[in-house]
C-alpha cells in the first residue's frame, strides 16, 4: 500500500475521531456506536485513513482489531490533537481570582503605577491572594506591539493606539495644576499668569500621549528658565522641597504627592489641554475571563467614581473630552 503525501493534502479531522475510536475500544463496531457512525460509514472512513497513511492500521485478529505498529506510533499524536480540538472548542471556564495563581502585568508612567499597584495590592490581599502583578513602565514607542505579542495584558495611560486590533475603555480625564513647596519666596497661595511664565520651572519627561504640557511650556517659557529636568514624576519627590522651580503636573498626580511633601497646590493662571487616561488590551484576549476581570478590576480602582462607562469600546482616535 502506498503511502499517501500528506502535506498540504486534505484530512477530514472526523476521521481522527474513527481512529482514536477504534484504537481505544479495540472493535470497529464499538468504536461506531460511541461515536454514533453507522457500520457501513465506519468502514469508508478506516479505508480512508489507511489509504492517506499508506498502511494497514488495523488488523482484524481473534480478540478484535489489532493496531499495527504504524498506528501504536501515530495513536499518542492523535488523541493529543483530539483533546487539543476539545479545549479550544469548549466554552471558556469561568475565571476565579480567588483560587488563581495568574500573574497580569500592565504598562503605565511611573506615577500611574505608583498610584495604581496600592491599590491593587490591597485588594489582591483580601480577594485573590494568589495573583501576581507585574508592572513595567510605559515606552514612548511601542507598547502596541507589546500588547500583540502578549508581553502586557493591559497598558494605561494617554496613549495613542488607534488602530484595529485593540481595544479601549477610558478611565478619567485629568487637567494640570502647579505644585509649589510651601516656603516659596514669591509664590503664596495665588499664581498670576506673570508669576507662572517669569518663574524658573522643572520639566518632568513625560511618556507619549503628555505632550501637551511639555510643548506649552517650551514655547511659552524662556528656555534659561527651564532650569530643571526630572526623569519622572517619583523624582518630584525629593525635587520639590529643595528647589524654587514650579511643577506642572496632572491633577490626579498632585492629589497622590501632595499626601507625601509639603507643597502648594495651584490652579493654573494658563490653558494647557488636559488629557484622558485609558486602558488598552489587544483583541486577542478581548474575550479572555481572565483579562476581562483584571482590566475590570483597574476600572473599579480608579474610574468608578469618575462617572465613566464601564463599557470597552473598539479602539479609537481620542476625543475631546
Amino acid at each position: 500500500m502506498d503511502a499517501h503525501n500528506g502535506i498540504g493534502s486534505p484530512l477530514d479531522l472526523r476521521l481522527l475521531a474513527v481512529f482514536d475510536a477504534v484504537m481505544r475500544k479495540n472493535s470497529v463496531t464499538v468504536a461506531g456506536d460511541c461515536l454514533g457512525v453507522s457500520q457501513p460509514l465506519m468502514s469508508q472512513s478506516l479505508a480512508k485513513l489507511r489509504h492517506y497513511f499508506g498502511d494497514p492500521l488495523f488488523v482484524r485478529t481473534s480478540s478484535g482489531m489489532s493496531p499495527t505498529p504504524r498506528a501504536r506510533e501515530l495513536a499518542p499524536k492523535i488523541a493529543t490533537m483530539i483533546q487539543l480540538m476539545h479545549e479550544a472548542l469548549e466554552t471558556p471556564k469561568e475565571f476565579d481570582p480567588a483560587t488563581s495563581v495568574r500573574t497580569f502585568s500592565f504598562a503605565a508612567t511611573d506615577f500611574g503605577a505608583a498610584f495604581l499597584l496600592p491599590k491593587i495590592l490591597s485588594y489582591l490581599g483580601e480577594h485573590a491572594p494568589g495573583i501576581r502583578i507585574r508592572a513595567t513602565h510605559a515606552p514612548r514607542h511601542g507598547v502596541d506591539d507589546l500588547l500583540e505579542e502578549g508581553e502586557l495584558d493591559l497598558a494605561i495611560g494617554s496613549l495613542s493606539i488607534d488602530r484595529h486590533p485593540f481595544y479601549q475603555r477610558r478611565l478619567f480625564y485629568t487637567d494640570y495644576v502647579c505644585l509649589a513647596r510651601v516656603g516659596h519666596p514669591t509664590i503664596q497661595g495665588t499664581l498670576t499668569r506673570d508669576a507662572y511664565l517669569s518663574a524658573t520651572h522643572a520639566l518632568v519627561a513625560l511618556p507619549a500621549g503628555y505632550e501637551a504640557l511639555e510643548r506649552f511650556l517650551l514655547e511659552n517659557v524662556p528656555a534659561a528658565n527651564l532650569t530643571i529636568t526630572v526623569p519622572n514624576f517619583l523624582a518630584v519627590l525629593t525635587t520639590v522641597p529643595n528647589s524654587d522651580a514650579l511643577f506642572t503636573i496632572p491633577r490626579h498626580a498632585s492629589k497622590e504627592l501632595t499626601g507625601l511633601l509639603n507643597a502648594q497646590i495651584l490652579d493654573l493662571p494658563v490653558v494647557i489641554p488636559g488629557f484622558v487616561v485609558r486602558e488598552f488590551w489587544h483583541e486577542r484576549v478581548h474575550r479572555d475571563p481572565a483579562n476581562k476581570w483584571f482590566r475590570d478590576l483597574i476600572y473599579s480602582l480608579v474610574a468608578k467614581d469618575e462617572g465613566e462607562d464601564p463599557k470597552g469600546t473598539p479602539s479609537v482616535r481620542s476625543s475631546t473630552p
